[in-house]
C-alpha cells in the first residue's frame, strides 16, 4: 500500500492532486484511522496503476470539431 506521497512521486503529480483524486471518488482508496479523526489514506499499488492507465489519452483530435456559443470572436 502506497501513502498519498508515494502514490503522487510514482504518478510524478502533487499529494493535492491525488487527494482530489480520492475525494472525487476516482481513485480507490483505504482510510485507516479512528471514527471521526481524519487518519491516513493508503493506495493500492495496482489501484493506482489501473487509475492512470484510465487517463491515458490515445492523441486522437475530437470527433466532432468545438462549437463556441455566446463568443464573439473579432
Amino acid at each position: 500500500m502506497l501513502s498519498v506521497k508515494q502514490a503522487a512521486a510514482k504518478a510524478g503529480v502533487s499529494d493535492s492532486l491525488v487527494y482530489a483524486w480520492c475525494q472525487s471518488g476516482g481513485l480507490r482508496h483505504s482510510r485507516f484511522g479512528r471514527p471521526g479523526k481524519r487518519g491516513c489514506i493508503r493506495i493500492a499499488e495496482a489501484d493506482l496503476d489501473g487509475f492512470l492507465t484510465g487517463c491515458q489519452q490515445d492523441g486522437r483530435p475530437p470527433a466532432a470539431p468545438l462549437v463556441l456559443k455566446h463568443v464573439a470572436l473579432r
